[in-house]
């Protein structure tokens, strides 16, 4: 007959430690699973609130970026109306042979053949106001209108003028061409080219703040979620050394548990001889 003792202080020693090494490699494997180094509050309750505010930088700069890329969309939309609205009034630099509304008027058509031209640039230059849209909305038409575009960092605020012949900067140049006088739609397409131009490169220096905020953007998520990385990610190799360890201790409690049990059992059992 085999006599056990609740008072096998050997066994109830090996018996807590093997649980507490069981303990230790459910949470190892865990860690090596997901990855991640902190998977609730009690791993590392400082480290967790830390991970958390990275996070959310994290989610902000990508709805930022987000942001600002639809703004150099709108911008890119823009400009290549306004660059299209430049070739009509002066032409193709790189064609000779194209030349635009303000080549006609110094050429040697007569007035009727400059009218006639003059009518057909008109009808081009609101044909790509009226195209030049993005999401459904007008651009380059109506009164002046500020598109806000992103949140938070590198908020942008793109303005681009009113450039239609309907009452806008063009209004000019329409009358000119209803009353038809050369030198007047010269003058008139002159001034036009000016406006042009001017609204072109304040477009411009706001696609150039794009670009930088876009890089620094860039920077800072690379930075941010290096940060987040280094708290919440695990080391695998760190990880799979502790396992082997945690497994051996594992073993020997198990061996210990066992040793201790047949020994008092034979200690009782030799009372009996």
């Amino acid at each position: 007959m085999t006599i056990w003792f609740s008072t096998n202080i050997p066994e109830m020693r090996a018996i807590s430690t093997f649980n507490r090494v069981s303990t230790d490699i459910s949470e190892i494997q865990h860690r090596i699973t997901t990855g991640q180094r902190i998977n609730s509050g009690k791993d590392d309750p400082g480290g967790l609130i830390i991970r958390e505010g990275l996070r959310a930088d994290i989610k902000m700069i990508n709805a930022t970026q987000a942001g600002m890329t639809q703004a150099e969309i709108l911008m890119d939309v823009a400009s290549g109306g306004i660059m299209q609205l430049l070739e009509i009034l002066r032409g193709d630099p790189n064609d000779p042979n194209k030349n635009g509304l303000i080549g006609a008027m110094t050429g040697s058509l007569d007035d009727t053949q400059k009218q006639d031209a003059a009518e057909d640039f008109l009808a081009l230059y609101d044909a790509v106001i009226a195209t030049t849209k993005y999401n459904n909305e007008s651009l380059l038409e109506g009164t002046s209108e500020t598109y806000q575009l992103g949140d938070g960092v590198g908020t942008l605020a793109v303005t681009i003028a009113s450039l239609s012949s309907d009452g806008g900067a063009a209004d000019d140049l329409a009358d000119a061409i209803d009353n038809f006088d050369a030198d007047d739609v010269l003058e008139a397409a002159t001034d036009l080219l000016e406006v042009l131009s001017k609204a072109a490169g304040e477009l411009g220096m706001k696609q150039q703040i794009a670009a930088q905020n876009q890089t620094l953007l860039d920077s800072r998520l690379t930075s941010v979620t290096a940060a987040e990385g280094r708290i919440s990610n695990a080391d695998i190799a760190v990880e799979s050394s502790r396992m082997a360890r945690a497994e051996l201790l594992a073993q020997n409690a198990m061996s210990s548990i066992m040793y201790t049990r047949s020994y008092a059992a034979f200690a009782v059992s030799s009372l009996f001889r």
